[in-house]
């Protein structure tokens, strides 16, 4: 199988058609008519995940947050950006990153964190999308604080900063891996009284916690990095050759 036959069946379900416009999911480096050896998956493209593949034996590296974004006018060496796509080339590696269109396409990231968090008869979130970002559904009505402590265990989040009004019950939650609080009036507007997501700023979660929705910011890696062996399992289904995962665990924001 070549690197490219392996990227086409992961991209009919994930398909590049869905992510962004200011997105750059799909090949970030490397020759996709390669004969495919052993595969690497993580959220990000880490120094550590780069020497994890070389030791053994990977020529694809599969991200979830694309390494390149903004085009390139020059590529220093000498600069420790560019030293990891040069440690890639040099061992042959290509690397492929699926983002908004893994969170955007059903039975992806958002309805894999719904699913590990118990959120059953799940919807679209955002508004006049279908298929779009997030998800919103039902849960075993439960005290606020007892659902908060599952969500930091689950998804082996460090700390989770936390907006609104804990003390109560809850049954209808919503949920965006990364950065969804431009979704916080979604979820409002569908009468969830909870929504987990990250990267939420301060004025933001005070001012719609006033609305009655409790908001739950695990931090952008912990809503994300469970991804990573939800695409392990499915690529293990579609090759014969080994794969291997790397996380860096929550270590991005240091409890004190």
């Amino acid at each position: 199988m070549e690197i490219r036959e392996l990227i086409e069946k992961l991209a009919d379900k994930y398909p590049l058609g869905l992510q962004e416009s200011w997105d750059n999911s799909g090949l970030q480096v490397g020759n996709p008519n390669n004969e495919l050896k052993n595969i690497l998956i993580s959220l990000d493209l880490e120094d550590e995940g780069v020497d994890k593949a070389i030791e053994n034996g990977c020529n694809l590296i599969i991200t979830h947050h694309p390494y390149l974004f903004s085009p390139a006018k020059s590529i220093d060496l000498s600069k420790h950006f560019y030293k990891r796509l040069e440690k890639l080339i040099k061992n042959d590696i290509s690397l492929y990153s699926f983002h908004t269109n893994l969170d955007i396409a059903y039975d992806g990231l958002n309805d894999n964190l719904a699913r590990i968090l118990n959120i059953k008869n799940t919807r679209v979130l955002e508004e006049g999308e279908d298929p779009g970002l997030g998800r919103y559904g039902f849960i075993e009505e439960v005290d606020a604080k007892t659902y908060i402590n599952f969500i930091k265990k689950t998804l082996k989040a460090e700390g989770l900063v936390v907006y609104g009004d804990i003390d109560k019950k809850i049954s209808k939650v919503a949920v965006c891996g990364g950065s969804g609080g431009e979704l916080i009036d979604a979820a409002i507007n569908r009468s969830c009284q909870m929504i987990v997501t990250a990267d939420v700023r301060y004025h933001d979660g005070m001012d719609k916690a006033n609305e009655g929705i409790i908001i739950v910011d695990p931090g952008h890696f912990a809503s994300e990095n469970h991804v990573t062996y939800k695409l392990e399992e499915e690529v293990k289904n579609l090759v014969d050759t080994k794969v291997f995962t790397y996380s860096k665990e929550d270590s991005f924001r240091k409890i004190f």
